[in-house]
């Protein structure tokens, strides 16, 4: 389903805290990964697709706020 980026007005910042959100998933998963090959239990058959979505998210997000540099941690003063 393609929803038309017209339906949610969402600045830059909503955006920035978005991909941070979707960054903390992706660190969950990552952490889920290594407990799983040390418990020795393989992944869900469905999990590399959702893996890949949240990665398709990440890039379209980043798209809209300046590419590469969105996803670059940022000081705050």
């Amino acid at each position: 389903m393609t929803v038309s980026p017209n339906l949610v007005q969402l600045d830059d910042n909503e955006i920035k805290m978005l991909l941070v959100a979707i960054r903390q998933v992706q660190h969950t998963f990552t952490i889920a990964e290594q407990q799983s090959a040390a418990a020795g239990e393989p992944l869900s058959a469905d999990y590399d697709n959702v893996r890949e979505a949240y990665v398709r998210l990440h890039d379209k997000l980043s798209a809209l706020v300046g590419g590469a540099a969105a996803g670059k941690p940022q000081i705050v003063k």
